[in-house]
């Protein structure tokens, strides 16, 4: 295994400038990502109350079900530790993790927690958590394998019209069993493919949710690192947030004003809506019947939007603080939650993140908190030998194809390849041998009718054999670009599948299928090895 680390953000663009310390961008932050910016952010958690003995109990039972692992139980531990801190990321509950970003961002986690370790000279703890209370299956309930040039979907048919969180969702075993084994056809045997297969198998049994399968794949892929898990709708951990609600509810229109302020400063600048405003949104879901409906702000209170239910803000505001009423949050109030919640020192976000990370600065600052360190990924690319070949072959940089595809060099490629236009070679041949056709039986003609149909006769043979003939000339040009194009495909189903990045589209199984069910293990570790060289938003080639 080796890697290639490279950067493929565009120049101008909001991560590149972001990482540049542009001023105007970086104004929306609290924090930069220098050596200061780093060390007054810890020191700003060291002034700040966590619920520290409550959270280690509820990380401690929800990792003992679902990731026991002694060295995650020991960065829990650390957490009573006053000094401690966490690097902190999270994703849906994506079916066998979703999309590679998914591990990537992890892999972000566990070598940002080590770096920043070292800096501090005091206990990080690398923290992933699931978002067990987003309710849209259609985000979570597929993903796509590869194999060679093939790039499938994998997909449980699921009901969309609820809206059920993930972590109270139970997978339909069935479906899925059948679903899996369909994808696992599709994938060359090899000596690991039963092992995967069969666990995978194995673990569809029970009552099963969406976010307790997610936990336990991202166990077996990380399960001899320091990784410590999270669900985010664990009733353990909602317990402990439920004052962190009531502040929410109690200052809910200043958590309005601040977003809506900082919103319209972003969008002036010319950044554009990374969130969506709503005058009345409350950034707040609330839960009944095993489902969860967003909430507006009224005059008066609160009521369900696109609902019938309504309450004064004092009825609502003493449910959830009586526990009658349970709430999650939206997109804008996570991070705050977060933060309450957790010694979040660095908060590692996707491009998407990043941005929208932009607009709750205010929303921090009405709870006289700042924002956390807000940390671009790792972008990864695992590459094959056969497509590292390839692209030798063609003399194709693999920074260029994630970039910009293959489209041009496939194109301009074959076109070098055609020596002879012979679409023209025929049509001229054909115009030659109907005036041919003509003359002779022009001089023919004094033979009389008999003569003229044989010239026809003729005419329709010749016309017949140099069709055939075509047919076989362009054959032979598609057999001499067949193994071009397969290659091409190859490289492309592999690197830009269905025009997106790796990452963004392929799951990490075929991989796993190929390589071993140790592959993440071995990326951690030897990235461990050249920490040093890598930083924010690198991009990642992992040659296997």
């Amino acid at each position: 295994m080796q890697f290639r680390i490279e950067t493929t953000y565009q120049e101008n663009s909001f991560i590149h400038s972001y990482l540049n310390g542009d001023k105007q961008i970086l104004s929306f932050y609290d924090y930069g990502l220098g050596s200061i910016d780093c060390v007054s952010r810890y020191e700003e958690l060291k002034n700040r109350a966590f619920p520290r003995e409550e959270l280690v109990e509820a990380l401690m039972n929800f990792n003992r079900k679902y990731h026991p692992s002694e060295r995650a139980f020991h960065q829990i531990e650390r957490l009573r530790d006053k000094n401690s801190v966490t690097v902190v990321g999270g994703q849906q509950a994506g079916l066998l993790t979703g999309p590679l970003y998914t591990v990537n961002k992890i892999i972000t986690i566990l070598v940002e927690s080590k770096k920043l370790e070292e800096k501090l000279d005091a206990p990080v703890v690398p923290l992933f958590w699931i978002a067990g209370e987003d309710h849209d299956i259609d985000e979570v309930n597929h993903t796509y394998f590869y194999e060679k040039t093939d790039v499938r979907k994998v997909r449980i048919p699921e009901r969309n019209d609820i809206k059920q969180p993930m972590s109270e969702r139970n997978v339909n075993l069935e479906k899925a069993k059948y679903e899996l084994k369909e994808a696992f056809l599709c994938l060359e045997e090899t000596s690991f493919t039963r092992e995967l297969y069969d666990t995978l198998m194995n673990e569809l049994s029970g009552k099963l949710t969406y976010t307790e399968w997610c936990a336990r794949v991202l166990h077996r892929l990380f399960k001899d690192t320091d990784l410590v898990l999270m669900d985010a709708a664990d009733p353990a951990i909602r317990e402990i947030e439920r004052p962190f609600f009531t502040s929410m509810v109690r200052n809910n229109a200043a958590i309005q004003r601040a977003f809506l302020k900082q919103a319209e400063e972003m969008k002036v600048s010319a950044y554009g809506e990374p969130i969506e405003t709503d005058e009345n949104n409350a950034h707040l879901f609330y839960h009944e019947g095993r489902q969860r409906f967003l909430l507006e702000r009224t005059e008066e209170g609160f009521k369900e939007k696109h609902g019938e239910r309504i309450w004064s803000e004092d009825d609502f505001l003493y449910q959830v603080e009586d526990g009658k009423i349970q709430l999650s949050n939206n997109v804008v109030t996570r991070p705050l939650m977060q933060e309450f919640l957790l010694p979040v020192h660095s908060f590692i976000a996707g491009p998407g993140e990043l941005k929208y990370w932009g607009v709750l600065k205010k929303v921090f600052h009405s709870f006289d908190r700042k924002m956390p360190v807000v940390f671009p990924r790792y972008h990864l690319t695992y590459l094959s030998r056969s497509t590292e070949k390839n692209l030798k072959k063609y003399k194709m940089d693999v920074k260029t194809v994630t970039m910009d595809g293959l489209t041009d060099f496939q194109s301009n490629f074959l076109a070098r390849q055609k020596k002879v236009d012979e679409r023209k070679v025929f049509e001229e041949t054909e115009q030659e041998l109907k005036e041919l056709a003509e003359k002779i039986r022009g001089r023919l003609s004094p033979i009389g009718k008999n003569a003229s149909a044989i010239s026809n006769q003729f005419e329709s043979k010749i016309n017949n054999e140099l069709k055939d003939y075509e047919r076989k000339i362009n054959q032979l040009m598609l057999s001499q670009n067949n193994t071009h194009l397969t290659r091409f495909n190859q490289i492309e189903a592999e690197v830009r599948p269905h025009n997106k990045w790796q990452e963004r589209h392929l799951n990490i199984f075929p991989f796993l299928n190929r390589y071993g069910p140790d592959l993440v293990d071995r990326t951690v570790s030897g990235l461990m090895e050249k920490k040093e060289s890598i930083c924010s938003a690198s991009h990642i080639y992992v040659y296997l």
